[in-house]
């Protein structure tokens, strides 16, 4: 082909060239019963290796993923979680209370030992 040819003409020679190769083409064409007894094993063989392609391209969530699922896991736990009637509610003071009172006694006999000590 050369520069001197219009658009035109090159479309032609274009055209020109697929349908010769077309032929060509149908050598190899199958025919249906073999094509119907392919087709489920190709489907098949397609999907195992996109589920490869798919765990060998994302082995490691991203961000986005693990976000998504932190939100997902939030909205579950507030939907299971309900409002403590007074009594339960009167427990769980009492024994965060406690809790604390024996943490800060540990950190004062800690630093009383430490004052005396060193």
């Amino acid at each position: 082909m050369t520069d001197e040819q219009t658009p035109v003409a090159k479309d032609e020679e274009i055209e020109q060239h697929q349908e010769t190769e077309q032929p060509h083409e149908e050598q190899h064409a199958v025919e249906p019963e073999a094509a119907a007894e392919q087709a489920p094993e190709k489907k098949e063989l397609n999907k195992g290796i996109l589920g490869q392609v798919k765990n060998i391209a994302s082995p490691i969530p991203g961000k986005a993923q693990q976000l998504k699922s932190f939100i997902t896991e939030c909205k579950r736990v507030i939907r299971v979680t309900k409002k403590p009637d007074k009594e339960e509610f009167k427990t769980i003071v009492k024994i965060s209370a406690a809790g604390m009172a024996i943490i800060g006694l540990l950190g004062f006999i800690i630093h009383f030992i430490k004052e005396i000590a060193f």
